[in-house]
C-alpha cells in the first residue's frame, strides 16, 4: 500500500508548493493567451494553431472541465504532479534503498526551482514529466532486459512528441546510453534490439515532425528565439554563449550556483557508474550535447528557462541520486542511516528552494479585468480598439466569438471580429496601424444616429515602449479618460 501512497502523496504535494488560487485567478498573459485561444477556436483549426505548443497538448486543453476562466492552468499543474511521482518511481527503480531514494528523487523533482516557477499555460511541465518517464523506463530496462521495455522507451519518446516535443531528445540519449552499456558490458546481441527500437522511434518521430511540427514553425517564432541559437562562426563565441546561458540558468538549477549544480550532477553520474547503471549515467551528458547541437543548428533555443525545464529538472534529481548512494554506503554503519541521510538532505533542500515555493512569476497582464469592465460599461454605438498584444487575451475572455484568420501571429493566426464591426484589432487586416484604427473608429461612430454618439474604448496589453509612444502621439489633443483597471488601464474617448 505504501508503494502506491508515496508517489501519490508527492504528486498531490504540488497543491502545497504551488499557489493554486493564484493560478486560477491570475489573468493569462500574452504567451498563455494565444494558447488559450485554441480552446475558443473551431476544433478544425487546432492543427494549425499549435505552432507554439504541441498539437496533442492543444487538444488536451479542451478536456479541462472546471476551474473558471483560468482553469486551463490545471493542465501544467497536473503534469507537475506527474513529474514528482515519476521522480519517486525513478528512485525506486535504482534499488538503492527501500523508500529513501524514491523520496529524495521525488522531492528533487517536486521542488526543482525550474518546476516551481512553471505555473504558466505551456507544455513545459509535460516535457519534464516525459523526460522523467523515459528515465524510469531506462532504469527498468537495465533492471530486466526485455525488448518490450525497449519498445516502451521508443514509443514514449516518439509518440510523446504529440504532447512534449523535447522528449525525442531524451529518447535519443536513452538509446545512445543503452547502446553504450551494451558495449561496455559486452552484451553485443542486445545491440540489435536497441538498433531496432531506435529505428522505430526515429521513424515515428520523423513522421510526426514532418507532418505536425515543421509546417507550424513560423518566421515569427524563429526570429523570437534567434538570441538563443548558438553562433557557429567560432568555438570561442559558442563557448562564451553557452557559459552565459548556463550562468543565467544557475538560480533554477537548485542551489543558486552553477558550480554547486554541476558538482551535484557529476556526483549523481558518478553514483550511477558505481551502481553500474551505465545507460543512465550517459543520458544527461548526451542530452546536453544534443540540445547544444540543436541550438547550433537553429532547432532548439538553448538557455531559455522555459524550454530548458525538461533537462534542468534532472540536475537536482541526479544530486538526489548521489545523496541516496551516500546513504547506501552509510548503511554499513546503521540500517537507519539511509533515512537519516535523506532527512538531512531534505532539511537542507527545502529551505534552499523556499524562495520559489508558491511563487508568483506569471507576468501581470490583466486583460480579464479589462474585459469585465468593458462588458459592464459598454453601450450601443461604442467602438472598441484592441492593441495587438492584448488581442489574444481579449479573444479568449470577451464573450463575442472571434475568428482566427491566418496571419503573422505567434501561433500562425491572428484574432479578428469580422461579424462585430465595432471591435477593431490593431495590426490585423483591415486595421494596420493605430492611426488607422482611430480613424475607422471615428468613422464607425459617425454612422450612428444623431443623439446617440458612441465612445471609443482602447484596450491595451503587452505594449512595447515604442507602441506606447505611438499611442501618445496618436491621441495627442484628444480628451482621454484613463480608467484604472488592474496594472494596465483602459483609455476612453468620450463622445
Amino acid at each position: 500500500m505504501i508503494e502506491f501512497c508515496l508517489p501519490v502523496a508527492l504528486g498531490l504535494s504540488v497543491l502545497l508548493v504551488h499557489d493554486v488560487p493564484y493560478l486560477l485567478q491570475h489573468s493569462f498573459w500574452v504567451d498563455e493567451a494565444w494558447v488559450a485561444d485554441s480552446v475558443r477556436a473551431p476544433a478544425g483549426l487546432t492543427w494549425s494553431m499549435s505552432s507554439s505548443t504541441p498539437v496533442g497538448w492543444t487538444f488536451l486543453l479542451r478536456l479541462v472541465p472546471l476551474g473558471g476562466a483560468q482553469r486551463l492552468r490545471l493542465a501544467p499543474l497536473a503534469f507537475a504532479a506527474l513529474a514528482a511521482a515519476a521522480g519517486y518511481l525513478f528512485g525506486r527503480e535504482l534499488h538503492l534503498t527501500r523508500f529513501a531514494t524514491g523520496l529524495l528523487t521525488g522531492a528533487a523533482a517536486l521542488l526543482s526551482p525550474a518546476m516551481l516557477v512553471r505555473d504558466d499555460l505551456k507544455q513545459y511541465t509535460a516535457e519534464a514529466f516525459a523526460c522523467l518517464a523515459v528515465w524510469v523506463l531506462v532504469a527498468r530496462a537495465e533492471n530486466e532486459w526485455r525488448f518490450r521495455r525497449l519498445a516502451a522507451i521508443a514509443a514514449t519518446a516518439s509518440l510523446g512528441m504529440l504532447f512534449a516535443e523535447t522528449v525525442i531528445v531524451v529518447g535519443v540519449a536513452a538509446m545512445g546510453g543503452l547502446a553504450l552499456e551494451c558495449l561496455l558490458t559486452r552484451q553485443y546481441r542486445r545491440l540489435a534490439g536497441v538498433a531496432g527500437a531506435s529505428a522505430g522511434m526515429l521513424a515515428v518521430s520523423f513522421a510526426i515532425y514532418q507532418i505536425l511540427v515543421r509546417p507550424q514553425v513560423t518566421r515569427t517564432l524563429v526570429a523570437y528565439w534567434d538570441p538563443y541559437y548558438l553562433p557557429t562562426r567560432s568555438w570561442p563565441a559558442a563557448l562564451s554563449v553557452i557559459h552565459l546561458r548556463l550562468d543565467q540558468l544557475a538560480p533554477y538549477i537548485g542551489f543558486g550556483s552553477l558550480a554547486v549544480g554541476t558538482a551535484g550532477a557529476l556526483a549523481g553520474i558518478a553514483a550511477l557508474i558505481w551502481l553500474r547503471r551505465f545507460a543512465l549515467a550517459a543520458m544527461f551528458p548526451v542530452m546536453l550535447v544534443i540540445v547544444i547541437a540543436g541550438s547550433a543548428a537553429r532547432r532548439y533555443p538553448f538557455g531559455d528557462l522555459r524550454t530548458s525545464t525538461f533537462w534542468l529538472i534532472m540536475v537536482p534529481v541526479l544530486t538526489a541520486v548521489a545523496v541516496a548512494a551516500a546513504g547506501k554506503l552509510a548503511a554499513a554503519v546503521s540500517r537507519f542511516a539511509p533515512l537519516a541521510v535523506a532527512a538531512v538532505a531534505l532539511a537542507v533542500w527545502v529551505p534552499v528552494t523556499g524562495p520559489y515555493i508558491r511563487s508568483h512569476e506569471i507576468p501581470n497582464e490583466d486583460v480579464y479585468a479589462q474585459v469585465r469592465y468593458l462588458e459592464a460599461h459598454f453601450r450601443r454605438g461604442d467602438v472598441v480598439i484592441v492593441n495587438y498584444g492584448g488581442s489574444f487575451g481579449f479573444g479568449y475572455y470577451y464573450s463575442g466569438q472571434p475568428s482566427f484568420p491566418v496571419g503573422h501571429g505567434p501561433g500562425g493566426h491572428v484574432v479578428a471580429y469580422p461579424s462585430l464591426p465595432w471591435i477593431l484589432v490593431v495590426g490585423t487586416p483591415p486595421v494596420p496601424s493605430i492611426v488607422d484604427a482611430l480613424a475607422r473608429a471615428r468613422a464607425e461612430i459617425a454612422l450612428e444616429p444623431a443623439g446617440a454618439p458612441g465612445r471609443i474604448w482602447i484596450v491595451r496589453s503587452h505594449a512595447s515602449a515604442h507602441e506606447i509612444l505611438e499611442w501618445r502621439h496618436a491621441l495627442a489633443g484628444d480628451r482621454v479618460t484613463t480608467v484604472p483597471v488592474g496594472p494596465e488601464p483602459i483609455f476612453l474617448l468620450p463622445s
